[in-house]
């Protein structure tokens, strides 16, 4: 069994980079910072508040455009006011199916 620090089902891998980020059905999209990310879970800073328990559409593009984008359904479970904005921390609800690229 590998061992950790943290007590969690999933390790928090520290990711520090651009995220899409909107309410479902809106058109209007923010650019967030992510901060890790998880199996299981995301955290970020936006410079919007988001309510626990709301529901959010999250992509991550990649630099590389072989990489498809990961799109996911985010939940939050909690939201704190910082600095430079608001500290997110959302569990993942769904995955979208990726969308591989032919380089042939």
């Amino acid at each position: 069994m590998i061992e950790y620090s943290e007590k969690r089902d999933f390790i928090r891998m520290p990711i520090h980079c651009p995220i899409s980020v909107r309410e479902p059905d809106s058109q209007l999209e923010e650019t967030a910072e992510l901060l890790d990310l998880s199996a299981s879970g995301v955290r970020f800073v936006s410079r919007q508040s988001h309510d626990a328990g709301a529901r959010l559409e999250m992509m991550v593009t990649p630099d590389h455009p072989i990489t498809p984008p990961l799109e996911a359904t985010i939940s939050v479970i909690r939201c704190e006011e910082v600095d430079n904005g608001f500290d997110i921390a959302a569990s993942i609800e769904h995955v979208a199916p990726a969308h591989y690229v032919d380089i042939d």
